[in-house]
């Protein structure tokens, strides 16, 4: 895929994340969880899962959620990242920065991110440095 195909790419898999993905706190976990997937160029099955079981663990808080295809469209997310990495790293700082100023969605992006980080099973310098930016768009404290 050339520069431009990946660019569009990432603006198609952008569109359809909208879509499908409603709600601030739900677009803040994605982004958050995208970010973290991505730092490292890899997107592992096992980061995907984790995202998905994570917001299964809180079903209470995401009734209704069509869990299945949030998976596909938060692995398309991640992917556009890889592809795009400028454009979708901004992409998603904007969704983290929608619950900026509120606390509770605060600590769960936070631990969300935090949970992406250890889905793999190893952590990298790259996603450390995602949950730091993350932490600024929250303004939080890294």
């Amino acid at each position: 895929m050339g520069p431009d195909e990946s660019v569009a790419y990432a603006i198609a898999t952008w569109g359809r994340f909208n879509a499908t993905v409603s709600g601030d706190l739900l677009r803040a976990l994605s982004g958050a969880f995208a970010l973290v997937a991505a730092a490292d160029g890899e997107l592992a099955r096992s980061e995907a899962a984790a995202f998905v079981e994570l917001l299964r663990s809180k079903a209470d808080v995401f009734s209704g959620i069509d869990f299945n295809a949030l998976e596909v469209a938060f692995q398309d997310l991640s992917e556009s990242l890889i592809a795009d990495p400028e454009g979708g790293r901004l992409q998603a700082l904007d969704c983290v920065a929608r619950v900026k100023g509120n606390p509770e969605h605060c600590i769960l992006v936070r631990s969300g991110a935090e949970i992406a980080i250890a889905a793999d099973g190893r952590a990298r310098a790259q996603e450390a440095l995602a949950l730091q930016e993350i932490c600024r768009a929250l303004g939080l404290e890294s």
